[in-house]
């Protein structure tokens, strides 16, 4: 075992990332990437099986101890219907019509995120085929890990004993080769559908409107602050109403997007905003009581918040790894499988995929893979280090 065999390696592991990026998987239907995962587990010796949400997960024959956990997750969010062919440098480019691939850019819908965590973990475990710290080591391939996924499979991999018995768990989820993602950014997602009995717009004027409580309230969303520190944000991303002009609408819709680095601090968030809701309510029931109905609210997503200490040996350790590699560490927080095992107790981070990239969910999305093995050293170095800290 060696940390330049990255290098060695390194056209294998860029058509690896091609294979799986083709292999199409929208949250919910991961099982063909998942297969192709479990097979490439099952060349190098593990012991691999799926759990009961479709979880690929792969251990030493021999396995020792606390597993330290190595993941990527297999979804994507793009859904079915979008064709996925990897377009290469020199190629025309289907993702930017009259446009030629630049050189060493790879481009595709999903072709960093998450292909490019799942090729580097699998190039990791070749890496420590036949190790001692291969022992030690469980990689988990996970489902649902992308929007309405909400986590599930970290959570339930964290839910079980294997998972709960995890002395620490790294997940492969990012672009940025310094950093390591320690705090976990928590969300809270809900669907606000105001309702009325509808009505046509002369006919039945003064009737209530689904559309002005809307609006009323998030005229009052607007008003609101967020946080810096700890950062707290919130957004409306998606509002529908009505179905022709010369109708008051039955229902109003919108989708909150609720987030913070504070547990405490999204609590509090969600209270404010429940409170805006009724207000929105309110406000036009106050003037238009004919035809009023109670909202209903109903939770769409909810990702825990929390964070690795700084001071843990997980952090450290991963501090040492990329300052091995010629880079100043930089602590951040983002919204990973990492806040499954965190708010499950278990140590976690996430760390970077290597190379460069941009555009991520995005049909524009991209991958260079020029510096990748440093990237993958990190991972190395982490793993090694904390393989032997647990057999010293």
């Amino acid at each position: 075992m060696t940390l330049g065999r990255f290098e060695q390696e390194s056209d294998r592991i860029l058509e690896e990332q091609i294979q799986i990026c083709e292999i199409a998987a929208p949250t919910g239907q991961e099982v063909e990437r998942a297969r192709f995962v479990a097979k490439r587990l099952r060349e190098l010796g593990l012991d691999v099986w799926s759990d009961e949400v479709g979880n690929v997960i792969g251990r030493h024959p021999h396995a020792l101890g606390e597993p330290l956990v190595l993941s990527a997750h297999l979804d994507t969010v793009f859904g079915p219907e979008q064709e996925v062919a990897v377009a290469r440098p020199g190629e025309p480019n289907p993702y930017r019509p009259g446009e030629i691939v630049g050189r060493g850019e790879y481009h595709a819908p999903g072709i960093s995120d998450a292909a490019a965590g799942l090729a580097a973990m699998l190039a990791v475990a070749r890496a420590l085929q036949a190790s001692d710290e291969a022992r030690q080591v469980c990689f988990l391939a996970t489902v649902g890990e992308e929007g309405r996924g909400d986590l599930k499979g970290a959570r339930h991999f964290c839910s079980t004993a294997l998972g709960q018995s995890a002395r620490a768990f790294i997940t492969i989820d990012h672009s940025d080769a310094a950093a390591i993602v320690h705090g976990g950014i928590g969300s809270q997602r809900f669907r606000v559908t105001y309702r009325g009995e509808g009505g046509h717009s002369w006919a039945h004027f003064g009737r209530y409107n689904p559309a002005f409580a809307l609006a009323a309230a998030i005229n009052r969303l607007a008003e609101m602050r967020g946080s810096r520190d700890p950062r707290t944000t919130f957004n409306v991303g998606v509002m529908r109403s009505g179905d022709t002009v010369n109708a008051i609408p039955e229902l109003a819709v919108m989708e909150l997007d609720l987030r913070s680095e504070s547990p405490q601090q999204l609590a509090e968030l969600v209270t404010e905003v429940r409170g805006m809701i009724e207000f929105g309510h309110q406000h036009e029931r106050q003037r238009r009581r004919a035809g009023a109905l109670d909202p209903l609210v109903q939770q769409i997503g909810d990702r825990p918040a929390g964070a690795t200490p700084i001071e843990s040996e997980l952090v450290s350790s991963a501090q040492e790894a990329i300052s091995a590699e010629g880079w100043t560490p930089r602590l951040i927080s983002a919204s990973t499988d990492a806040n499954a095992a965190i708010a499950a107790g278990i140590p976690a981070i996430a760390l970077s995929w290597g190379g460069r990239s941009d555009n991520q969910h995005s049909i524009r999305e991209w991958f260079d893979p020029t510096d990748r093995s440093r990237a993958l050293r990190v991972i190395m170095r982490l793993l090694i280090d904390l393989a032997a800290r647990s057999a010293g």
